[in-house]
């Protein structure tokens, strides 16, 4: 009989578990893939414009 409950609930807090990792992996991943984005278009957008400080001069003189 106590088994029986015991063995139960932790069924129960498994189930849990799984519904928790369910919910919560798509919602991760989402923000992961979103952040990744974000910084990747920050990346670019300060290398392009260290680039053309770069040759700023150069455009100046005809040369670009």
């Amino acid at each position: 009989m106590k088994n029986e409950k015991i063995r139960k609930v932790r069924q129960e807090e498994r189930m849990n578990a799984l519904k928790f990792i369910h919910v919560t992996a798509p919602i991760v991943t989402a923000l992961f893939l979103f952040l990744a984005s974000a910084g990747y278009i920050v990346y670019r957008m300060v290398s392009d414009y260290n680039y053309n400080e770069r040759w700023k001069d150069y455009d100046e003189c005809g040369l670009g």
